[in-house]
């Protein structure tokens, strides 16, 4: 894979929330040129085209792949509208980064990778997924704690990202049909691939899960973040679930957006034969010397870790224009996504079944 050494020629497919996020890690980065915005409703692409100082404008991805003379794109559409321009990009050999969900299920998530494998062989392009969260401070120090064996051989891990009322009442998060899913496909993704990253991904056995739709098809529930229309909410608002995998080790996955608990949670807990670890704060729990310590990162940076002052999804962008420069893979790869999205599937599958899904 040659490097890339003119500016990167950079559009955005989508713009919604996430995609400003997406726009201003660009702009971090070094060498990179705006160069196309797209979205189906034409004045919010003129928006973010004005706003951000974009040359071009399109309604239509089809046409800025074929018009805009673009390196790189990234998917920031909802979760339905992620299939059909990643393949498209990914087919016009553009590097493709796709917001997290990958996709709507496994099905269409393999069919993304598919497609990569076959065009990349010729076209050496990238494919990455946006699980923001490996690149926040804490997680890339755990992680090489981690690969410097401080917590020996990693059983047990215990992932949560809980809101007591969080439901995202605008967009398409409650429409299982245009998102795939509620908080498990939502927000759980995140702390599940983190978990997945930090365990070294090992090969999974079985999945047993259970979703809950306590709150979502109710009137007059409380919730910070707007109202919703309860007869059209047809996805889960919590669920929770226990992984296995060949190597013996065990993953709890527990997320909500609305859930009767003492406040919202977001914890990564992880437990090996050496040691512990907590990600916020970043803490280490050890036996040593006879007795039992705790170690508590601090937050300072130090030199040499500017990055790490940058928010996540900052750091992420900054990567995937390196990757793309330097012509190596990026953090995230598309198969390890695809088995998030696998995950789920099985989760929501064995919620249904009441049963054990297994691999």
């Amino acid at each position: 894979m040659s490097r890339i050494t003119r500016p990167l020629r950079v559009g955005i497919i989508g713009t919604g929330g996430i995609a400003g996020q997406h726009i201003d890690g660009y702009k971090k980065a070094e060498g990179v040129e705006l160069v196309a915005a797209c979205d189906v409703v034409e004045s919010r692409a003129i928006g973010m085209k004005e706003k951000h100082g974009f040359q071009l404008h399109f309604t239509s991805w089809e046409e800025m792949i074929k018009h805009a003379d673009l390196d790189a794109v990234s998917v920031c559409t909802p979760p339905f509208a992620h299939l059909e321009p990643t393949i498209g990009a990914i087919e016009a050999g553009l590097h493709v980064l796709c917001e997290k969900p990958m996709a709507l299920d496994a099905i269409q998530a393999q069919q993304m990778v598919d497609t990569w494998h076959r065009v990349r062989v010729t076209k050496h392009n990238l494919f990455s997924v946006g699980f923001q969260s490996r690149f926040g401070k804490n997680a890339q120090q755990l992680k090489r704690f981690i690969e410097a064996g401080e917590l020996g051989d990693i059983y047990y891990v215990r992932a949560a990202y809980l809101r007591r009322r969080g439901v995202p009442a605008w967009g398409v998060f409650t429409n299982k049909a245009l998102n795939g899913g509620g908080p498990m496909i939502d927000v759980g993704v995140h702390v599940l691939d983190l978990s997945m990253w930090l365990m070294g991904h090992p090969k999974i056995q079985s999945v047993y899960g259970a979703s809950f739709r306590k709150f979502g098809n109710r009137a007059n529930v409380f919730n910070p973040w707007g109202s919703w229309d309860p007869a059209k909410y047809d996805v889960e608002d919590s669920a929770f679930a226990m992984i296995r995998f060949e190597n013996g080790a065990a993953l709890q996955l527990e997320v909500s957006w609305a859930l009767n608990l003492p406040r919202s949670v977001t914890e990564t807990l992880i437990c090996g034969t050496d040691g512990g670890a907590q990600l916020e704060p970043l803490t280490l729990f050890q036996e040593k010397h006879g007795t039992i310590v705790d170690l508590v990162v601090p937050e300072k940076v130090t030199e040499g870790q500017d990055t790490a002052r940058q928010p996540n999804h900052h750091a992420q962008m900054i990567a995937w224009v390196e990757a793309i420069r330097s012509g190596t893979q990026p953090l995230v790869l598309p198969e390890q996504a695809l088995q998030v999205s696998k995950i789920v599937d099985a989760i929501y599958a064995s919620s249904e079944a009441s049963a054990s899904v297994s691999f």
